[in-house]
């Protein structure tokens, strides 16, 4: 498949984040929603959390990008929003040899991308990460993901000011926690499917995640990368599942990269995204809002219609719509 051109990437205008959800994420994050003490680490951690100094500090370190600061990428900034249906949060470039990316800010999102990913990705895989990045924010998964950045030192101040009962709930919460924070990216990476169009690009990203350099990116085959993640299915079950669940007890922050290449790839094959590549896919109650105010047709089929997406909550405190039943992903804010 060839690499989607800008004009030719469709867009999806009222893109229900529902569409992109991973059961992976879905299962982890009820998981989460049932751990105890949860609300009193929440409110606790926007408490304590100097969101303001953190944006100051990133400011006072990176490069903001603009349509007259590195406009390129500006540019892909403004595609990726476009397609995603997204409200266009600020960028930054990081001076870091390690190619990353991530998004900070719980109130106010933001995302920073390394030079070293900037050097060693081409153009799409470049628009696919930051693509993966905006779907952290469309799925309402910033607050929690920058708690699991500093759980332990979070649950530490919790604990103090208990009289150590917090301690006793913070080791389930904590392990449940960054077991959400890995399944959610299988989420993000739907979101930059969803951008670049082409599995190809998905495919050559997770490749040079893994193994690129500078030296011989342009020396890669994505599809030897691909019988990689052929061979890792084709190992006894069991013994995966062993070496997973040892795997996730270190400190991980990302599952492993050869499932994330093989889960985008099994989901781009699935009829629920070819379906949403055609425009039939469920849609946001503010889209529908929208387009009764400006008598816009909303013509799509019956799975589109906004009843079939009961885990979306209204967020009083800042308006928004997520899966959070318990407290706001975007704000904190309880969910009443």
């Amino acid at each position: 498949m060839s690499t989607a051109q800008p004009e030719a990437r469709r867009r999806f205008p009222g893109l229900d984040p529902v569409v992109l959800q991973h059961p992976f994420d879905r299962t982890a994050l009820s998981a989460l929603q049932r751990v105890p003490g949860l609300d009193i680490v929440v409110r606790k951690f926007i408490e304590l959390f100097p969101e303001r100094v953190a944006y100051i500090m990133n400011v006072a370190q990176t490069v903001r990008v603009s349509p007259v600061q590195c406009p390129q990428l500006y540019a892909q900034l403004l595609e990726a929003c476009e397609i995603l249906d997204v409200k266009e949060p600020e960028l930054y470039v990081a001076q870091h040899p390690v190619p990353n990316a991530y998004t900070s800010g719980h109130d106010h999102p933001y995302i920073v991308v390394t030079t070293g990913l900037l050097d060693l990705m081409n153009e799409n895989e470049v628009l696919a990460v930051i693509a993966h990045e905006l779907g952290h924010i469309k799925s309402g998964h910033v607050l929690y993901k920058t708690m699991a950045r500093c759980i332990t030192l979070l649950l530490t101040v919790v604990g103090d000011m208990t009289l150590g009962i917090g301690r006793l709930i913070g080791r389930a919460l904590e392990a449940t926690l960054l077991e959400w924070d890995r399944m959610s990216e299988f989420t993000a990476d739907r979101s930059a499917l969803m951008v670049v169009q082409d599995p190809q690009v998905m495919l050559s990203l997770m490749m040079k995640l893994a193994g690129g350099t500078l030296f011989q990116r342009d020396q890669m085959n994505a599809s030897e990368f691909l019988k990689q993640a052929n061979l890792y299915e084709s190992v006894d079950a069991n013994v995966l599942d062993r070496m997973y669940k040892l795997l996730l007890i270190a400190p991980t922050t990302h599952p492993l990269i050869i499932v994330r290449s093989r889960e985008a790839m099994n989901w781009s094959e699935s009829r629920e995204y070819k379906e949403a590549l055609e425009g039939r896919y469920p849609h946001t109650p503010e889209y529908y809002g929208r387009a009764a105010s400006s008598n816009e047709s909303t013509d799509s089929d019956a799975s589109a219609s906004p009843a079939t997406n009961p885990a979306l909550v209204h967020c009083a405190h800042c308006g928004r719509e997520q899966v959070n039943q318990r407290f706001c992903s975007l704000c904190g804010s309880p969910i009443s």
